[in-house]
């Protein structure tokens, strides 16, 4: 009997399932978002950790985003931390391929991908961990969590936006510029990073011996490595223009809609979503498009999209000016008041005309702020 290949998915899904309840997934690499195994994980400056997913579609539409577990406000969506990939697919082989297979069947659903990490990079030979070689690939060792920096052991690591992890005093933010990665020499925007505690935990466990040689050892040089004095800093470097918080949305819109693109963020830095200049890709024809900030255009980029595109250096890059968001004016209209109608007309007015300065919203105006919150969780669209 010829089996349907809805069938046989079943099948290879319950299988996977039985198998999986054999692995004990620990609760430092369980995401806070959707309460599984980490898949594909991203870092925020704030050190907690989340899947690429669930952090993309957490993310404010039109302003700061906030972390889910500590409320930390971001405005960047890291990359992928390879380290974190590759440690989780050989730690948990069986449920990060469940994960594999559930995430690529919603994504194919949905025409929007995230990295293909295997393809793109090889490290140490885990490229093809399947369920036949799980205990073959179970054993973790120090060469799988070593600092990008000094090439030791990880202690207090930190991941910059670029995905690359370092230990807390390996990471010296320039008293000038910016702070860049040493391996992809891609700039860290987000200020000093917050320890992962998570995979700290998890470094310390699994390593007791190793992990307590260099404690002894970064202890003895702590007193001029020591980076406490800029480790709650955030970097006004970038973006150039103030970002806007939930709160203070309406009134920032209304003096910087010419350079707010909601809904669309950078494919190399990460920022979501872009104020300032916006560069569009004319040539990539996935669902996601591909865009670029005015900095990351100026720098030039040599990242691929944060969505799998195949972007080429060869492709056209094209000045972008911002949207019109009816839906912000008609929620704006809708509410008929007096001063929230004379408001919102003001601005509809002059919608398709420069002008550089509008006034600032009076206390009655800015009331009408609540309406525009209920466009957060729908139609959002990818960076």
């Amino acid at each position: 009997m010829r089996m349907r290949s809805t069938d046989c998915f079943c099948f290879t899904r319950s299988a996977m399932e039985e198998a999986t309840e054999s692995e004990q997934i620990s609760d430092h690499f369980t995401c806070a978002v959707c309460l599984d195994l980490l898949y594909k994980p991203i870092v925020l400056v704030c050190g907690h950790v989340s899947c690429f997913w669930c952090c993309q579609h957490s993310m404010h539409p039109r302003s700061e985003s906030h972390c889910p577990l500590c409320r930390n406000p971001y405005h960047h969506f890291p990359a992928i931390c390879h380290m974190l990939h590759f440690l989780l697919k050989k730690l948990h082989p069986i449920s990060y391929n469940r994960r594999h297979i559930q995430t690529l069947e919603d994504e194919k659903h949905k025409l929007e991908f995230s990295p293909d990490i295997d393809s793109l990079v090889t490290h140490d030979g885990l490229n093809n961990v399947d369920q036949s070689s799980a205990r073959t690939y179970k054993h973790i060792s120090v060469s799988d969590v070593m600092c990008s920096a000094c090439m030791q052991l990880l202690f207090r690591p930190v991941v910059l936006n670029c995905g690359h992890v370092y230990c807390e005093g390996c990471i010296t933010i320039p008293t000038e510029g910016m702070l860049k990665c040493r391996v992809c020499e891609c700039r860290h925007p987000s200020g000093h990073p917050k320890v992962c505690r998570e995979l700290d935990q998890f470094l310390e466990e699994q390593f007791s011996l190793e992990y307590s040689v260099r404690r002894s050892s970064i202890q003895q040089n702590q007193d001029q490595t020591q980076n406490t004095s800029s480790s709650n800093e955030v970097s006004t470097q970038f973006p150039k223009l103030s970002f806007p918080t939930e709160e203070s949305f309406l009134q920032w819109w209304t003096v910087n809609r010419s350079k707010w693109h909601g809904g669309v963020g950078c494919d190399m830095c990460g920022i979501f979503p872009i104020i300032g200049d916006r560069y569009k890709c004319e040539d990539c024809t996935e669902k996601s498009g591909y865009d670029l900030c005015g900095d990351c255009y100026n720098t030039g980029s040599n990242v691929p999209g944060r969505f799998n595109q195949k972007h080429m250096p060869t492709h056209r890059l094209e000045l972008v000016k911002p949207a019109i968001h009816q839906n912000i004016l008609h929620r704006l209209l809708g509410r008929r008041p007096p001063a929230v109608s004379s408001f919102a007309s003001r601005i509809q007015s002059g919608a398709n005309t420069e002008r550089p300065g509008l006034p600032s919203l009076s206390l009655e105006e800015g009331n009408v702020l609540s309406a525009t919150r209920e466009d957060q969780s729908s139609n959002q669209p990818p960076m």
